[in-house]
C-alpha cells in the first residue's frame, strides 16, 4: 500500500434523520494523530468494511461523507512511526493536509468542508487554517488539541520526574528523534490569530490525557477567544485516555454535546443526541483568568 500517496473517500451511509440538502455539499477531512493512519477515522463513524466485514460504532461523531488520508510518516511496521517524516506540522504534514482538503473539494460545486482532528492532526488543521484563506469552512473539530509541542514536552518531562531539567533539553532531543520537527517552527500558538473569525470552532480534551495535557488544549481556547473567535467552544471531560475519549465513561456526553454544536450550526447531526446535548454545549464557553 503506498501510504504516502492513499487518499480514501468513503461515503458514510447514516440512519439519522438529516435533509439531503445539508449532507449533499458537506465533506469532514479527517486529520489522524501521530502512531496511527486514516483508519483512526473508523472509530468515528456509524459504520465501516475491514476484511469483506462490517462494523457499527454504537458511539459515532461523523454524520457526513468524508476523507481520510496518510500523514508521511504513516507506516504498518511495528513500530508504528516513520521518525524520519513526523514534524509536527510543518511543511511535509501541511501539504499533506492541504492536498486532501483540494481533493475534497474536487467531489463537486460549491463543496463545505469540515475539519476534523485528533491531538497531531488536531492541531494541524490549527496550523492548516491559519496559513491559508478557506472561505468554505463550515467547522472545525479538534480532538485534544495541542497549543505547542513545548508543553506537550513539558508535560511529559514532569510525568518522568525530569521536570527540573529545562524544557529546551526536552525539545533537542523530540528534534533528534523526530526529523523533521523543529522547535521553531509552525504551531498553533503562532497561527491561531490568523484563523478566520466566523468558523465554528469545538474543541474536546480529557483531564486524564496521558499526553496531551488538557490545560494545552484550553490555551488553544483561550488564544482563539482572545482573538475574536466568538464561535469556539471547549468541552472537557473527567476521564477518557488520549484518542479514546468516545470510547471512555464520558463519551455519551461527547457524542451528545457535539451533535448539539452541529445543530447549531446547521450541519448534519442526530437530532435526539443534539436534544441531550443542548445543555451540555451551553456550558462550553466558559471564561478563564
Amino acid at each position: 500500500m503506498q501510504f504516502k500517496n492513499y487518499v480514501l473517500f468513503c461515503l458514510l451511509i447514516s440512519c439519522v434523520a438529516m435533509s439531503a440538502r445539508n449532507v449533499s455539499n458537506i465533506i469532514t477531512v479527517f486529520s489522524h494523530g501521530v502512531a496511527d493512519t486514516w483508519k483512526q477515522v473508523h472509530g468515528y463513524v456509524k459504520s465501516y468494511k475491514k476484511d469483506g466485514l462490517t462494523y457499527r460504532n454504537d458511539r459515532f461523531l461523523i454524520h457526513t461523507p468524508f476523507l481520510a488520508f496518510n500523514y508521511p510518516d504513516a507506516t504498518t511496521k511495528f513500530y508504528r512511526v516513520n521518525y524520519n517524516e513526523t514534524s509536527f506540522g510543518q511543511e511535509n504534514e501541511i501539504g499533506r493536509l492541504h492536498k486532501a482538503y483540494k481533493t475534497a473539494m474536487s467531489y463537486g460545486d460549491n463543496c463545505n468542508i469540515i475539519l476534523w482532528g485528533l491531538s497531531r492532526g488536531a492541531s494541524n488543521v490549527l496550523i492548516f487554517a491559519g496559513l491559508y484563506q478557506l472561505d468554505n469552512i463550515k467547522a472545525l473539530i479538534l480532538e485534544s488539541p495541542y497549543f505547542s509541542m513545548g508543553e506537550v514536552i513539558e508535560s511529559l518531562m514532569i510525568k518522568k520526574n525530569l521536570g527540573w531539567l529545562p524544557v529546551s533539553y526536552g525539545e533537542t532531543i523530540m528534534e533528534f528523534i523526530f526529523k523533521r520537527y523543529t522547535r521553531h517552527g509552525y504551531s498553533p500558538a503562532k497561527c491561531i490569530e490568523n484563523i478566520a473569525k466566523d468558523i465554528p470552532i469545538f474543541i474536546i480534551c480529557s483531564k486524564e490525557d496521558h499526553l496531551v495535557p488538557f490545560s494545552s488544549s484550553i490555551n488553544v481556547y483561550k488564544k482563539l477567544v482572545e482573538s475574536g473567535h466568538k464561535h469556539t467552544y471547549i468541552f472537557i471531560t473527567d476521564q477518557g485516555r488520549h484518542a479514546a475519549i468516545l470510547q471512555g465513561p464520558d463519551g455519551e456526553k461527547y457524542q451528545w454535546v457535539i451533535n448539539a454544536f452541529y445543530k447549531k450550526y446547521n450541519l448534519p447531526h442526530c437530532p435526539a443526541s443534539a436534544a441531550q446535548g443542548t445543555s451540555l454545549l451551553a456550558l462550553s464557553q466558559p471564561q478563564f483568568n
